[in-house]
Order: structure tokens, then C-alpha cells, then sequence
């Protein structure tokens, strides 16, 4: 079922429900009053599902399907062959985007070193990575343990047609007022939107129920689709994971575009990520920039890092999840400018589409007048070259000793160290046994993996190289 948001005949705010047999879109609020023959259809299920996507989500397959058969008497008296005009389908309550698919992790990785050289940041990020993901002992957090995810500005969501946002601290000055050079990025995704209310520690069956019965793709209806569009400032990443140390946060937060069509999850996906959207070859997808196809094209089945399932339940854990609340699934590999060097300029228009979702198309703007973001976070004291030189050259002599020392506390540490110890809060304290029942450590003894090897996962081995 696909549906947008829109107005009936009266201009009120209605759900507008697409009609596969006729191809008519039809308000539900007129549809529901009988589609101008006086005789209202019955209606037990309130007026907020009439007037609101999120929920008419949540009242699940068997009522949307008795919708369905309202909409389809009502089609012929007051359905139209336009679809409403595009807008953002609905109130986002929040907005988060994970990192699902593992190649767009290795190609956007690679992709990334000559920022950090340009923002002059490479040695730093080359460290942190080798540090920080190479070398790891055994029974901690092992690559894409988690399914990765960060959290975005629901605010700052625009739908297709919209003019895009290009923030001043993003690209530096380049000589006058006029010349920017920037790395802004698009990133074509599939997103979530979540119909369902789940606690904070739901079972995996709750999770697959809540997307099969009250989830919904977000995209827009055309001969090809789109879902979001998360524009990126690159430049702005490479300086928040070199001096704020965690993460996306001003680089990701500024615009996000959105399709206006919403499908149905049970039209695309099925328990174990069966269906159209993660089996066979998935949907096709595709960037054109100024009409220009740009990259490589994708599709939605490329290997992940977990089920979708397992990724609402990550989200979910020890938050909760309810109506309102979009869930990104990560950049489809190929379908992004990092991972083939290209970035958007002032004035340029980017389409993202999806087969079977629609498309998104808007328009990029010159940079907003105003300081760049490493002009707004400078200290008083920054060293001067001089002082960072003379930094690398004592590191240079004093480096190896110190890397040596700390390799031999590893290589000790893998043999001898027995697993993170209980936390201080937690001694002596009766953990719950919903609690107590979570899996253990990837690789401790007796780890029950037997749920990991399904078809839709990349193996770990993949992981660990990809990471």
C-alpha cells in the first residue's frame, strides 16, 4: 500500500491512499465519507489514522487492508491521477541513521583519507583507526559488533523539490566571496518509519512484528525510487573526529531530504529480511547530478552488517521505540560522492532514486556568509608549525620504544586478560534475568552464534576486513 500525506476536498489534512486497480489517489478522509454519494462508510478506528500517516501505520495489515477496500469503493467519485504535492509525509518524532551495508563502510573509509590529508588531519584519523579498531584483545567489542548508528536532527528534514542546505561552516574560502571549495556529499537511503510502540528490551519477534505490521519505507512513487537523501559536509567530519573526538555531529545535522511517499512495509520485506527490498537484486538504485548519472549504480541487497530486525532492536534497547520515529538503514554502496570522490557544488541539482520508491530531487545552494566550523571551535594557543614539526620529530625517536613497549603489553594482554570485570555500580547487585539472559562475548566459551549465520549477514570474517 502507498499512501501521502495531503488534503481532502474540504482542505482538510488527509492520509491520501494510492488505489492500485484504478491508479487514483484517494483521500481517506473523503473516501471514509462515502466519496461524495452521502452514504458514510463505517469507521471504528477514530479520526487520528484519517489525518495522520504515523498512525494509520499503527493500525496494522488486517485494518489497512479493510482501508483498502473503503478507498477502492470510493476511488471512482473522488480519486484524482495526481498524486498530492510533495511534502515530508509526516511529524518526525526523531531521526536515526545507521551504517548497515559493510561495502559502503570499506569503499567510504578509503574515500575519506584524502579529506583528512586536505583538512590536514590524515595522521591523526591514520592512528586513531590503527588504534582503535586494528588492535583489539579478545573478548571485547569486535568489528560492527553493533549495528552502527548515529542520531540525526528530525528539524532539519526537507522533502523533495525543496532547496537544500549548504551551512557557512562547511567549505572554506577560496580568494573571494563567491568561490568555495567544499566536500558536500549526498548519500542515497532506504529509511523507516516506525508505527509500532516497543519497550525497552524487545524480543526479536516483537521487533520483526513491529516492522512487518506498522512499518513503513519512506519514498517517493515515480518509475524508479528514492527514500532520504543525508547530505554530508565532509570537511566538517574530518574536523569533529580529529578534535571532538565523537563523531557526526554539525556535519550530518544541517538537511536531510525526504520522499513523500510512504510504502508499506509488508510490500518490500518479510521475516529474516525476505522480500523485494533485501533478496534477489534487491531494488535498483541510482544518483543523477544535473540530469547526469553519477557513480555506479547500487541496489538495496547488498550484504549488511545485521538484519533489519536486529537493528530496531539495537535501537529500541534501553530507550524504547514509538510511532514517529524514522530509522535511516545506511548509504547504499556506490550511490554516495565519498566513495567515488565527486562532491556537489553550488547550484547543482542531485536526484536519488530507488526502484519501486520514487525519486528526490533538490536543489544546492551557495554557502550561507559566516566563519567555517575549524574558525569557530580555534583556541587561543594553537601551535604554531614550528612547534606541531618539532612535536613529530620527538615522536619519530621516542615513537618506537613506546609502540614496542605497548605491543608487548598486548601481546600479554591477549594471553593473560580474563574479559571486562563487573562494573562498580553492579557488584554484589541481582541482575534482572531478562538482563542476564543477553549473549555472551563474541568468541568467550560456551557463545551461543548459532542465530548469527543467516543468509542476509555478512560473515565476520568480512566485517573484520571491511572495518
Amino acid at each position: 500500500m502507498r499512501l501521502r500525506l495531503g488534503s481532502s476536498r474540504d482542505g482538510e489534512a488527509s492520509v491520501v491512499v494510492l488505489d492500485p486497480a484504478s491508479g487514483l489517489w484517494v483521500p481517506l478522509v473523503d473516501a471514509v465519507k462515502g466519496g461524495g454519494r452521502g452514504e458514510r462508510s463505517k469507521w471504528p478506528h477514530g479520526d487520528g489514522p484519517l489525518r495522520d500517516v504515523t498512525a494509520f501505520l499503527g493500525l496494522g495489515r488486517e485494518k489497512r487492508r479493510a482501508a483498502a477496500a473503503v478507498v477502492a469503493a470510493a476511488a471512482a467519485t473522488c480519486g484524482g491521477r495526481e498524486p498530492p504535492a510533495d511534502r515530508v509525509p509526516l511529524d518526525v518524532a526523531s531521526f536515526r541513521d545507521a551504517a548497515l551495508y559493510v561495502a559502503h563502510m570499506a569503499q567510504a573509509s578509503k574515500g575519506f583519507f584524502p579529506v583528512a590529508l586536505s583538512c590536514g588531519h590524515a595522521v591523526q584519523l591514520v592512528l586513531q583507526n590503527i588504534l582503535g579498531k586494528a588492535l583489539r584483545l579478545p573478548r571485547v567489542l569486535g568489528p560492527c559488533g553493533v549495528p552502527p548508528f548515529y542520531v540525526g536532527n528530525p528539524r532539519t528534514i526537507v522533502p523533495s523539490g525543496a532547496v537544500a542546505r549548504w551551512p557557512s561552516y562547511a567549505g572554506q574560502e577560496k580568494g573571494d566571496s563567491t568561490s568555495y571549495v567544499g566536500w558536500l556529499d549526498y548519500e542515497l537511503e532506504v529509511a523507516l518509519i516506525n508505527g509500532a510502540t516497543l519497550g525497552d528490551d524487545p524480543s526479536e519477534a516483537a521487533c520483526e512484528e513491529a516492522i512487518l505490521e506498522y512499518g513503513g519505507f519512506v519514498g517517493r512513487r515515480r518509475p524508479r525510487t528514492v527514500l532520504i537523501n543525508d547530505f554530508s559536509a565532509r570537511d566538517v567530519q574530518a574536523d569533529e573526529m580529529a578534535s571532538v573526538g565523537f563523531g557526526f555531529v554539525k556535519c550530518k545535522s544541517f538537511c536531510t531530504a525526504m520522499g513523500s511517499d510512504v510504502v508499506t512495509a509488508d510490500e518490500l520485506w518479510m521475516h529474516t529480511d525476505m522480500g523485494k527490498m533485501f533478496c534477489g537484486e534487491g531494488l535498483k538504485c541510482e544518483v543523477r547530478v544535473n540530469g547526469e548519472p553519477r557513480g555506479p549504480p547500487g541496489n538495496t541487497a547488498a550484504r549488511r552488517c545485521c538484519l533489519l530486525s536486529d537493528y530496531v532492536k539495537h535501537v529500541a534497547l534501553g530507550e524504547g521505540l514509538h510511532p514517529g520515529e524514522v530509522l535511516g538503514l545506511g548509504t547504499v554502496p556506490g550511490c554516495c560522492g565519498l566513495e567515488i570522490g565527486e562532491w556537489l557544488k553550488p547550484g547543482d541539482e542531485v536526484t536519488v532514486a530507488c526502484e519501486g520508491l520514487g525519486t528526490v530531487t533538490n536543489t544546492i545552494p551557495a554557502p550561507v556568509a559566516g566563519p567555517n566550523f575549524r574558525d569557530l571551535g580555534r583556541a587561543e594557543h594553537q601551535p604554531g608549525r614550528l612547534a606541531s614539526a618539532w612535536t613529530f620529530l620527538k615522536l619519530a625517536f621516542l615513537g618506537p620504544p613506546l609502540v614496542f613497549a605497548a605491543m608487548v603489553g598486548g601481546f600479554l594482554g591477549a594471553l593473560l586478560w580474563a574479559g571486562p570485570k563487573t562494573p562498580p555500580g553492579l557488584a554484589g547487585v541481582a541482575v534482572g534475568p531478562g538482563r542476564a539472559a543477553a549473549k555472551e562475548w563474541d568468541g568467550a566459551p560456551g557463545a551461543d552464534n548459532s542465530g548469527v549465520a543467516k543468509s542476509a549477514i555478512i560473515d565476520k570474517t568480512t566485517l573484520a576486513k571491511a572495518d
